[in-house]
């Protein structure tokens, strides 16, 4: 249990981190990311060049391909709750990477995992959450619309990828987790510009929330990489959005963000389809 203990503290500290940071920094989402992301860079490159790992050129291609699902998971996500003044519609637009994963773990053999029904059922449970909070908002087809699918369709991928490394590929954590910052160093300024994010500058007095929040993600992925050592993808596909409803929390009771019934209920749906989870774990 001490994996599936790991694998929530680290989305929590996603949860903090949309919740507080992306949310309430107002920074340009690409140069956020970007700088979040050099913290945690430097933070790892003396443990790199001290062990100095070795990787064979598959285990090279899938931490690439991990690499780019999270520069452009972010760049879409940080960008969508820029937007849109409603975190909350894209925090749970985002819950169909849940969704997506399964379809990933179940159909592409190199992913491959049995669906147990605890999974199935956390992830249906959530699937019904997620379509009552939205309401028939998801039917406005605006921007952030887009971006939000976009970067749920890429996180379901950073979902399958790195449990593939932790796991088939015996990758240590922190090369995956390093893999995923330095990619999203180095392409998130990019994606930005693509996006039309114009305004690059940033306030001094923002440089110690950035530290933070760097400090924060280096640490958040160390947790889940360690985690996903032993949770499979089908699990972390549901465990993970605790961070969005976390987030979700945050906006509630710290920007004032008023939520309706439905937002209640679906939120409720989305927490209780952990328990199936926790159920099939303590069975292994």
């Amino acid at each position: 249990m001490k994996n599936y203990a790991a694998l929530v503290c680290g989305v929590l500290i996603w949860a903090v981190i949309n919740g507080f940071v992306v949310k309430g920094i107002q920074i340009p989402p690409a140069i956020l990311g970007s700088l979040m992301s050099l913290v945690g860079v430097a933070l790892f490159i003396p443990w790199l060049a001290i062990k100095k790992p070795s990787l064979s050129w598959r285990q090279k291609k899938i931490l690439i391909f991990l690499g780019l699902a999270a520069a452009f998971n972010n760049s879409f996500f940080y960008t969508a709750l820029t937007i849109n003044q409603k975190g909350t519609q894209v925090l749970l637009i985002h819950y169909f990477a849940s969704l997506l994963a399964m379809v990933w773990v179940a159909l592409i053999p190199v992913f491959k995992e049995k669906l147990d029904a605890g999974s199935i059922l956390g992830v249906v449970m959530g699937a019904a959450g997620l379509v009552i909070a939205t309401g028939s908002g998801w039917l406005e087809h605006a921007v952030w619309f887009y971006l939000a699918f976009l970067s749920a369709f890429f996180y379901s991928f950073e979902i399958v990828l790195s449990r593939l490394l932790s796991d088939k590929e015996n990758v240590h954590p922190n090369v995956s987790a390093f893999a995923k910052l330095f990619f999203q160093l180095m392409l998130m300024p990019l994606v930005g510009v693509f996006l039309l994010q114009q305004n690059f500058a940033i306030a001094h007095d923002k440089i110690s929330y950035i530290l933070v929040a760097g400090f924060l993600l280096f640490l958040s992925f160390i947790f889940v990489f360690y985690g996903l050592k032993k949770v499979p993808a089908k699990h972390f596909a549901v465990i993970g959005y605790l961070d969005r409803v976390g987030a979700i929390a945050i906006f509630g009771f710290v920007w004032g963000e008023r939520f309706g019934w439905n937002v209640w209920l679906g939120g409720a749906l989305i927490l209780l389809a952990e328990v199936p989870i926790i159920f099939s774990s303590r069975k292994k």
